[in-house]
């Protein structure tokens, strides 16, 4: 069943941050109070702030920075509200329901993002490839793979395709992440991150879906293993 107690208190975090900003009292570019401050203050757990973070962090409304706290980044304030809200939709959904979506999104994505990538596109999905390399090592290596596939996404031109991977994809990626689902090996992964990219510069429509269902395989194939349990994002 949905923990609905558990939505409450990432909520009750999300809608503070949202207050705090909109009014003035948060600065793009000033630090968050602390964890612990946080979740003292709003009597909601500190795994609970934690997780309204990371959300906040995957969308890039905020980032961490080792010893130095959670910071307002001042490009992404126009989108917060939107954000939000839809961060707080989204939670009611089971996990097959979000990859299942995801699939179908994406797969239109990439075909889109051959039909109509410009070459401003290829450079910012070769910096997105780029950047989830180095990090593929580190604890950003989540976020960076999110990156890479929302700098597709937005390849395609279609801002509403490109907007519903951006609410669905971060909890798709965190639970199949802490559950270690997509347990692949890093060469593999590479691979077919870089065959992405030539196959989108080439144009080439149907090997760039085929390579995308390819990378998806071990995610699609847990979904259908386990299609008899409701696994409600947590």
């Amino acid at each position: 069943m949905n923990n609905s107690p558990n939505i409450k208190q990432v909520e009750t975090v999300l809608k503070y941050i949202k207050e705090q900003l909109w009014t003035g009292r948060l600065l793009p570019g000033e630090r968050l109070p602390s964890e612990r401050r946080l979740a003292e203050k709003l009597s909601v757990s500190r795994a609970h702030v934690r997780t309204a973070l990371q959300k906040l962090e995957f969308y890039g409304v905020v980032r961490t920075f080792p010893q130095s706290g959670t910071v307002v980044m001042q490009e992404k304030m126009q989108v917060l509200e939107r954000l939000i809200t839809d961060v707080l939709q989204i939670e009611q959904y089971d996990f097959a329901s979000l990859v299942y979506v995801r699939v179908l999104l994406e797969v239109e994505a990439v075909k889109l993002c051959v039909r109509n990538r410009t070459d401003g596109d290829i450079a910012a999905i070769e910096e997105a490839l780029a950047d989830f390399e180095r990090n593929y090592p580190t604890e950003n290596r989540v976020s960076a793979d999110f990156a890479y596939h929302q700098s597709i996404a937005r390849g395609a031109h279609n801002p509403v395709i490109a907007s519903l991977l951006l609410v669905i994809t971060p909890d798709v990626m965190r639970y199949y992440q802490r559950y270690r689902i997509c347990d692949v090996p890093q060469d593999e992964v590479m691979f077919e991150h870089r065959e992405l990219l030539r196959l989108i510069r080439e144009r080439d429509e149907e090997g760039a879906a085929a390579m995308l269902l390819r990378h998806l395989q071990s995610l699609r194939e847990f979904v259908e293993t386990n299609n008899d349990e409701n696994h409600f994002l947590e």
